[in-house]
């Protein structure tokens, strides 16, 4: 018989710490002329991201995040990335829903978590790939 599982732990992916710049724009209808907020990432895993920025958001948005992880590219299956500098430090875009949102006790930015809703399957596989244990 095996023992009960008590740990806390209830993510389905391992995170890594990734200190990336994020940019984030909230997707609302009617479409908004807000301006996207700049963000650092704290952690991601092929599930989400956690990042923190100057404002809250509510969970349950919808955000559009520019991820700007170094090398991520290269483990996509196109030589596109190696021939064109540019695609190769594109960022990774994915829409992600605000799972939870803690505002910083030390200095007046929020920790948002959040899971990715909907991402290209290439980039998905790319990031898993990346993400992967060497």
């Amino acid at each position: 018989m095996t023992p009960p599982d008590t740990s806390t732990e209830k993510r389905q992916f391992h995170r890594i710490p990734e200190t990336v710049t994020i940019t984030v724009k909230k997707i609302a209808y009617p479409m908004t002329d807000d301006a996207a907020v700049e963000g650092i990432g704290k952690n991601i895993s092929a599930g989400g991201v956690c990042f923190a920025v100057p404002q809250p958001y509510e969970p349950g948005d919808l955000l559009n995040l520019q991820v700007n992880l170094t090398g991520w590219q290269r483990h996509k299956n196109s030589y596109a990335a190696v021939i064109d500098d540019a695609l190769a430090m594109a960022p990774l875009t994915a829409v992600a829903k605000v799972a939870w949102c803690r505002a910083k006790t030390d200095t007046q930015n929020y920790d948002i978590g959040v899971t990715f809703e909907n991402i290209y399957e290439d980039d998905f596989k790319a990031l898993k790939k990346y993400l992967a244990p060497q």
